[in-house]
């Protein structure tokens, strides 16, 4: 390999931040196992459920989004990760498709909104007053 390649690599992890993913902790947003999840959907409160993959780079790219959003609904809502790798058959149970897929339950545990990929933070808050989330 000619070393002159490794220059326009090397500026392009400069450009894209992806030294800054790699120190992305999944620890920092706790995770629902299978059990987990179906306990909390009996709990009577909101869940905001991240449907994705510990190395998974959209995923962690979301888990900022996340964490704010279970600050800013800490009374409201829980907001948690689910490892798809760890439960397969709960992911295709719940029809996850792709990571990351977020899935919102209201407090009945009745699935009322979907989204698959990245979703920015100011279009994830506005789908979520949309659907009663204040």
């Amino acid at each position: 390999m000619k070393r002159g390649h490794l220059i326009p690599g090397a500026l392009a992890v400069a450009l894209t931040g992806v030294p800054a993913l790699c120190q992305y902790t999944p620890a920092d947003l706790p995770a629902l196992d299978a059990e987990g999840l179906e306990r909390q959907l009996k709990s009577g409160t909101w869940l905001i459920v991240e449907f994705g993959g510990r190395t998974c780079i959209p995923c962690r790219r979301m888990q900022p989004t996340l964490l704010e959003l279970q600050a800013r609904f800490r009374d409201k809502a829980v907001v948690r990760n689910f490892w798809i790798q760890e439960s397969p058959a709960t992911a295709r149970r719940y029809r996850v498709m792709l990571m990351p897929t977020q899935v919102i339950f209201d407090p009945s545990g009745r699935e009322v909104l979907r989204h698959e990929g990245f979703w920015d933070q100011a279009a994830f808050l506005g789908a979520l007053r949309a659907k009663g989330l204040p």
